[in-house]
């Protein structure tokens, strides 16, 4: 009778439903919601985990990126000192084998290779740094000295060229000095 009275309680038995039958039923429910909130929450879990695991993994990646390419910049800075080391050296080689002239000539073809290359940077700089580069090339105009045209034995027209364009940069930066001053 304790079983009819509790389905008696419960408004799913219908008039000829057996009430064990029914507590029975009510039980595997209970049981397939608590399966089921168990599978929810362990989803929700392992999904966590994963996103976790997946964030940890691309700012490792990231992080390695970033170390590579400072090694890299600073292998590029190495390379360059090392080129322009060489450039010396063979300037100073050139002079101690009593070619002082050859030598000038020399080192001022790279100050101009330079210099073009500065000013074709200058595009992408920012007001800061183009200010920094005009002082600097305003100053390079006021101490190197002019060279004779067509002074380097067997000097192409290429060179000659690069020559003249660097002189008019250094030129067009000392006008500017002068325009300051006067204003």
């Amino acid at each position: 009778m304790g079983n009819w009275s509790m389905a008696a309680q419960c408004s799913i038995l219908q008039k000829h439903d057996n009430a064990g039958a029914a507590i029975v039923q009510n039980q595997r429910k209970l049981n397939c919601m608590k399966t089921k909130y168990l599978i929810m929450n362990s989803f929700v879990l392992v999904l966590g985990i994963a996103v976790v695991a997946a964030g940890l993994v691309a700012g490792t990646r990231y992080l390695n990126l970033e170390q590579r390419i400072h090694a890299d910049e600073a292998l590029i800075a190495t390379l360059d000192r090392l080129c322009q080391d060489h450039h010396i050296s063979v300037a100073l080689k050139t002079i101690h084998d009593g070619e002082a002239d050859k030598a000038a000539q020399y080192l001022d073809l790279l100050l101009c290779g330079h210099i073009l290359r500065t000013d074709a940077e200058l595009a992408s700089a920012d007001t800061r740094t183009r200010m920094i580069v005009e002082d600097a090339f305003r100053r390079i105009a006021r101490v190197r000295p002019k060279a004779a045209d067509g002074a380097a034995a067997g000097s192409g027209q290429e060179c000659n060229e690069g020559r003249a364009g660097a002189q008019r940069i250094l030129d067009l930066a000392l006008a500017g000095d002068h325009s300051t001053r006067t204003k």
